[in-house]
Order: C-alpha cells, then structure tokens, then sequence
C-alpha cells in the first residue's frame, strides 16, 4: 500500500480557533540551522557539550540520537498500558489488524493514553528543539507503532509544509529495542543537504491548474519522493540503519530522507511511539499548498492547544487506527 494512504487520517475534521487573518506566502528561505555559519553559530551560543554536540550532529547530518531520551521506567508504562488497551478492546480491534496479525499504526494515540504526553513532556530533546525553533516546541500529531513500519525511504515535508517554512521536527522513540530482526529506523546521511526540490514544476507535470492540487495526492507523493530518491543516488549518498536501545530518541531534520527497514522475524514487536513536533501556534498544511508555492495561506495554526506538565499539545483530532476506516473510536475503552 502507497505510504501517503497512512497518513489521510491527518486530514480530518481538526478542532479550529475562532480567527480571521490577513493570508500569505511561504517563501523558501531556509531555516537558520541550515545556514552555512549554523554550526559556528552553536558552537559559540551552546556552552553545554552534550547539547552543542547534538546540535551541530543534526544540522550536519541531519538527524541525531539522544541517548537516554526518555526514563525507561517510562517506556515500559507506556507498553503495558498499550497492551492492557488492547487487551480491553481485542474484539473491536480485530478489524484493524495487519495481514500478520500486529495492528495498524494509531494515529494521536495519545489523546486516549496520557502516558504518552509524558513521553513528549519529559523528553531530553525537547531542550534541543525549543534552542532551534527558537519558540516553545509543541505537540502536532503522533504516530504508535506495534511493529517496525518497513517504509520505503521518503520525505515528511509534503505533508508537514509550514508557515515560516521547515518549522517541524520528527522525534522518533524506542519502546523497546531495535535491531535487524524487528526492523530499526533507516536514514540517509546528509540527505537534508539535497534541497527542498522544485515541487512546483513536479506538480505542474499533472496538474495544469496550481489551485486543482488535493490535499493529498499519491502521485505527487510519488514522484516528489522519487526525485529525493535520484538526487541521493548523485550526490553518492547511502542508506544508514540505526540501532537504538529502549528509551532512545531519534530527532531528524524536517527534509531528512528516512524509512523502516524490512522486518525479518515478523514475530518480533518493535514498539515505537512518533511525534511531529512544531512550534507553538505554527499552522500546518499539506500537499495542497506545498506543492503550490503561490498559494497564500493563514499565519497562525487554526487549531486550539492543551497544557500537560507545561507543554503544549495540539488539538488535532482524537485517536484513529489504519488508512481511513470509518470506526468510532470513542467507543474504545
């Protein structure tokens, strides 16, 4: 199945905030952690050497591991209580399971698990995150993982596009441990450094009209990740498997080329717990207006937020399961 069917569910009804605004451009100008200077910078600003070098080790690279992210005791709340939620809800649930038997990734799963929100509120990477927003990070939407998701090596930004530009992050962490069993992350290193690509001339090959793009598009999908694909195969570039332990944080850059290795012992879990963090108050859009970047859009995000432990978190829309099955999911318990 097309990797953008996963993410239709992030596409639905989204809890909106009164408020007219005055619209405009996202340009293209990149962020200040992609500026030539940006690791010079860091050096002189971050006097801590565990924050300055993990820092300097995503603008360069384009992805870092913060070990220890999250408390282990933490982890394994997060997985007993995913599997006691399972438990309660096994006969609704069957519906919504993978041909081998694990289920579908949950969406905003942690609209219905609180436990998670700690796995964002207490995260050492959030010290980094907020340093290269410059802004309060705050929670978008989330991804659960049963098992390693075995994508295809892609680009998040056609369904993150922000306004300013590149404003998101992806904080990917282990609940349990990876390795070549159960299907660790994959990463293309320096793959950031290849360029956002024109996308408008990639939309222009199937649509005459900029206004007529969708929202999402398995076409442009495919063939924007397909010239990402090219362009790492020229610049010479390679795939990198990445091993991590239980309570590990992977944090990559939002034009970081990254995927799941294939799973070669399907018996084998490899929970893992997704978040695509922003700034507070930036909005988000998807292919519609990144692929269309003549398309004015508004300045603040529409959405309301919430506070847990000090942190904010989008209302984006309750927990779902899978590609777009209608269910009530409020009848889970």
């Amino acid at each position: 199945m097309p990797l953008i069917k996963y993410f239709r569910k992030y596409l639905g009804p989204e809890k909106l905030a009164e408020q007219t605004e005055q619209e405009v451009l996202i340009n293209d100008d990149p962020p200040w952690f992609d500026s030539d200077s940006a690791s010079r910078r860091v050096t002189k600003e971050l006097k801590d050497p565990w924050a300055r070098g993990k820092v300097v080790e995503l603008i360069e690279q384009g992805f870092t591991i913060i070990e220890s992210g999250i408390a282990l005791e933490m982890c394994d709340q997060a997985a007993a209580e995913f599997l006691n939620w399972k438990k309660r809800n096994e006969h609704a649930l069957s519906k919504f399971r993978e041909a081998d038997g694990r289920l579908m990734r949950i969406i905003n799963f942690h609209q219905t698990l609180p436990v998670l929100k700690t796995l964002f509120s207490r995260n050492r990477s959030l010290a980094l995150q907020d340093y290269l927003f410059k802004k309060e990070t705050a929670l978008y939407t989330s991804l659960f993982y049963e098992q390693g998701s075995a994508q295809p090596i892609h680009r998040d930004i056609p369904l993150f596009w922000t306004y300013p530009g590149f404003m998101y992050f992806g904080m990917w962490i282990a609940l349990e441990d990876t390795d070549d069993e159960n299907g660790p992350l994959e990463v293309i290193p320096g793959g950031h450094r290849i360029g956002l690509i024109d996308r408008g001339a990639i939309a222009a090959q199937r649509f005459n009209e900029p206004m007529t793009i969708p929202p999402m598009s398995n076409e442009l999908w495919i063939d924007y990740q397909d010239e990402v694909a090219r362009r790492v195969v020229e610049k010479r570039l390679t795939k990198k498997k990445i091993y991590v332990k239980k309570g590990d944080v992977i944090l990559w850059h939002p034009l970081a080329p990254h995927g799941g290795a294939s799973i070669n012992d399907p018996s084998r879990t490899r929970l893992s717990f997704v978040l695509h963090t922003t700034p507070k108050g930036v909005p988000v859009f998807h292919m519609d207006v990144f692929f269309d970047p003549s398309r004015q859009v508004q300045k603040h995000a529409r959405w309301t937020y919430s506070n847990f432990e000090g942190r904010a978190i989008a209302e984006t829309g309750p927990m779902s399961i899978g590609h777009g099955i209608e269910y009530d999911f409020s009848t889970l318990k």
